[in-house]
């Protein structure tokens, strides 16, 4: 019996701790976790990048490619094709023939439809395209391995679409290497896609049989082994003086750290400059390529969190994405162009420069026996040098969440361990289920509700815009915005059935308990598959929702209260972030004009839809069906 009696004086020390302490180690712990991350990037946390696979040698080969010629015949060749009768010839056709009767390779073309679920008519609902593909078959292998290298005939403009003659010019001349070098191990896969993300979509889908609503596209008359890695290439201009490497994938992947770092070392180790896409801190120390430049703790901080932005969408950079989905390790090369020169001599250098990376970067990867695999798959880039490990940003992350695991253990002790129970009378049975009735079943089954219409109801969103003729943009966020202000007005329609028979009852308890285990459990297995979209969800909604289930009695703190819910909104939430997002990093300042915003943001929706209705991206789902009832509950709850 003693034993007992002390086990119970624990469990009330520790119930009694836990509420003393609490507030001060939720503080504590939000706060440490928000400075802990920001300083991630000091040069006293950060690792510097380095190969795990030594059989990749990166930079260590002697270049096949030692003249612009063939270069620059096949580039003007495309470019009098794309200037000629009005960019007709420009296509998939003349990339086929060049590789069929040119290059003398095994190549072929593939047709594929794209059935737009957005569209207001039956014209403009199907939209197709062609692809080119060839293979340069290794001549000492049994051709069971093999290396995409894929580049889009157009890329995407301001204005209008530009051609990328130079990503193609690159994909002959490799073709030619493929053809006559008898060092390969691999076979090469040549893609030029059509309609960019659609068409290596239709191309991968049919390579590996996979099935697809929305992108239909031929039968592969040719395959070639399993795939180890891919490389995109894009180049806007052939005057290329620096490379950005693309990384993120759908839902957040990213491709094994090693095929990142073999470019990185093989552009320092020819002395041309590369970084991360919209890298701050770009460095041209070139002395060795061995060498780091030194930390800079802010531009490695920006770099992180742009990079997060871009991971947290779900939404791929660039077309190397869709191969993650499979296994494959892929990355995209871009040319950009920060200065330009006039000497022909230095274009020339730069042409040779930015082929031979692509080139020594495929021979690296051809000598791979086996997939990627040591390096890591969960990381962030400060820098193209450095790297935050999976191992390093959890405890932030950790550490930020912890106020809602304390109120978590505060409620479960305050539930279970008190003994004086509003409902203690057998009698106040049938009053302990109706207040659970009314405090935590119909809240939730009106919240989960609205998530499930939001998720099932985006056609019907598009046929009522129809109905007023609306654009397809105009519809999806104004449907969007009256469901949110539906969710708003919830409490007044219901709030007689949300108000409990006692003060502070057991009831109200358990409502806020299952609503913070929904958030936990929805944040903590986002964690895993997109870091990045649970660490935004994590920052804001953590000390949000302990603030939507705390009593106020004073009316300035309640409209406080409320005020912050309606931020909290995930469709106001996230436009901010993206209202951000754009001042800090893509220099378009929204704050002057309002209107201006509102259609950026409308089309970035749109976009955003339909890459989750075709791409199989469900960002927008989990959003939909976990966050905005999560939300909707904490509104609710807030509200009475």
């Amino acid at each position: 019996m003693s034993l007992y009696k002390s086990d119970s004086d624990n469990k009330t020390k520790l119930f009694e701790n836990v509420i003393k302490f609490g507030p001060v180690l939720s503080i504590l712990g939000y706060l440490s976790g928000i400075v802990y991350f920001s300083l991630l990037p000091h040069e006293s946390l950060i690792h510097g990048t380095y190969i795990s696979e030594n059989a990749l040698l990166p930079g260590l080969v002697t270049s096949d490619i030692y003249s612009t010629d063939s270069i620059f015949n096949y580039y003007h060749f495309l470019k009098d094709a794309y200037e000629n009768n009005g960019g007709k010839g420009y296509n998939a056709e003349l990339i086929h023939d060049i590789f069929a009767n040119k290059l003398k390779i095994e190549s072929y073309t593939q047709n594929f439809n794209l059935s737009n679920p957005f569209s207001n008519s039956e014209t403009d609902g199907i939209k197709s395209g062609t692809n080119a593909y060839a293979f340069g078959r290794a001549q000492r292998a049994d051709g069971t391995e093999s290396i995409v290298i894929s580049a889009p005939i157009y890329l995407s403009g301001k204005k209008k679409k530009i051609p990328n003659l130079f990503g193609i010019s690159q994909l002959f001349i490799l073709a030619d290497l493929a053809k006559t070098r008898p060092y390969w191990a691999k076979d090469l896969i040549f893609v030029a896609t059509d309609m960019e993300h659609v068409g290596i979509q239709a191309w991968i889908n049919s390579y590996f049989e996979a099935h697809s609503d929305s992108i239909k596209g031929e039968n592969l008359r040719a395959r070639g082994g399993s795939i180890q890695a891919a490389l995109n290439l894009e180049f806007s201009d052939i005057n290329t003086n620096k490379l950005e490497i693309k990384l993120e994938g759908p839902n957040g992947k990213l491709p094994n750290l090693d095929l990142f770092n073999t470019i990185i070392r093989i552009c320092k180790s020819m002395q041309f400059e590369c970084s991360l896409e919209s890298e701050k801190s770009a460095n041209s120390d070139f002395s060795y390529y061995h060498n780091r430049p030194p930390v800079d703790h802010v531009s490695g901080l920006i770099n992180t969190v742009n990079m997060m932005l871009k991971q947290a969408t779900g939404v791929p950079s660039s077309l190397n994405g869709y191969f993650l989905n499979y296994r494959i390790e892929a990355l995209t090369i871009s040319g950009t162009r920060t200065s330009f020169s006039s000497k022909r001599s230095q274009q020339k250098q730069n042409v040779l420069k930015t082929t031979r990376i692509v080139e020594s970067t495929l021979r690296s990867v051809n000598n791979l026996l086996e997939r990627f695999h040591q390096s890591f798959f969960f990381y962030l880039l400060p820098s193209s040098h450095y790297y935050i490990s999976i191992g390093m940003y959890m405890p932030a992350f950790g550490l930020i969440f912890l106020p809602v695991l304390i109120k978590i253990l505060s409620l479960w002790f305050e539930i279970f361990s008190n003994k004086k129970s509003t409902y203690s009378d057998r009698n106040d049975s049938g009053l302990l289920i109706l207040d659970l009735l009314k405090c935590v079943i119909i809240k939730f089954m009106i919240s989960f509700l609205f998530g499930i219409v939001l998720y099932l109801g985006t056609p019907f969103f598009l046929m009522f815009g129809k109905k007023f003729q609306l654009s397809p943009k105009d519809a999806l966020m104004n449907c969007y915005l009256a469901m949110m202000a539906n969710i708003l007005m919830t409490p007044f329609i219901f709030r007689s059935k949300f108000s409990s028979s006692g003060n502070k009852t057991e009831a109200e308890n358990i409502n806020k308990l299952i609503i913070l285990l929904f958030l936990t459990i929805f944040v903590g297995t986002i964690s895993i598959l997109n870091f990045s979209l649970s660490f935004f969800v994590a920052i804001f909604y953590s000390p949000i929702a302990l603030l939507a289930i705390q009593n106020v009695q004073n009316r300035l703190a309640k409209f406080f209260k409320l005020a912050m819910m309606v931020v909290a909104c995930p469709i106001v939430y996230f436009s901010f972030i993206y209202l951000l997002n754009q001042y800090f990093f893509e220099n378009k300042n929204f704050f002057t004009n309002p209107g201006q915003f509102y259609v950026s943001l409308s089309e970035k929706f749109y976009n955003f839809v339909l890459f989750s209705q075709i791409s199989q991206i469900w960002t927008y789902e989990m959003i939909n069906l976990f966050l905005v009832p999560i939300w909707s509950a904490l509104w609710i709850t807030a509200f009475n």
